[in-house]
């Protein structure tokens, strides 16, 4: 009689931003993790910093069947930007056994559909952001200079003494790690995009893994 696998970690299953920001933060944790996505182009990207990749359809049973996927104890369907695919690769990873599958969706609509379909658990995470970007502007009688939100870390923070440029030249030595969910100054800006001027005197609220966070800290110094 063969011998069972040994169970194994995560896989995350999309690796657009949400999907490989969450493999990085598991890596930092120290946990295993299998990344895979249909484009080749994006498993190439991101050779260099995710263990072990794979390029293939995850809605394909015998082809997950092939690579031991049914070893895993833990998929995130990383792909809320399309329900019919996460739909899809979610009944296929239950019919191959695994115990807990965790999906992204991007409305309430989508995380009930998903629910229906036999996902254990469905994560928001742009509604959840947009919560705690609300959270973080009306609450005035509670200072949270961090929290977690999504497996990433939430922090308030401002560039360094003297500092006038852009988003993008800001966040540029932190590659795609960081993401900048708010800038307050003169006026709040949610999501601010690269080209938006930004100097010492802004607050601005980044999300992204632990480790990188704390890179950043490091570097700067945290003056909030």
């Amino acid at each position: 009689m063969a011998r069972k696998q040994a169970k194994r970690e995560y896989v995350i299953i999309g690796l657009d931003s949400f999907g490989e920001n969450l493999a990085l933060a598991l890596q930092a944790l120290g946990h295993e993790v299998l990344g895979i996505d249909r484009d080749r182009a994006t498993v190439q990207r991101l050779a260099d910093n995710i263990q072990d990749l794979v390029v293939l359809d995850a809605t394909d049973y015998e082809t997950l069947l092939s690579i031991g996927l049914d070893a895993f104890d833990t998929a995130i369907v990383a792909i809320g930007g399309d329900l019919a695919q996460a739909v899809l690769t979610t009944l296929t990873l239950k019919e191959l056994g695994i115990r807990r599958v965790v999906c992204e969706a991007q409305s309430e609509r989508d995380r009930r559909a998903l629910l229906r379909v036999g996902a254990d658990e469905v994560m928001t995470p742009a509604i959840e952001s947009a919560r705690a970007v609300a959270y973080q502007l009306t609450n005035q009688n509670v200072r949270a200079d961090r929290l977690r939100l999504a497996n990433q870390l939430v922090v308030k923070w401002q560039p360094r003494a003297g500092y006038v440029g852009t988003i993008g030249e800001l966040m540029a030595p932190h590659g795609e790690a960081l993401q900048v969910l708010l800038l307050v100054g003169r006026d709040a800006i949610y999501n601010p995009g690269p080209e938006t001027p930004v100097s010492h005197s802004d607050e601005l609220l980044l999300a992204g893994p632990e480790q990188a966070i704390a890179a950043l800290l490091g570097e700067f110094g945290n003056r909030v």
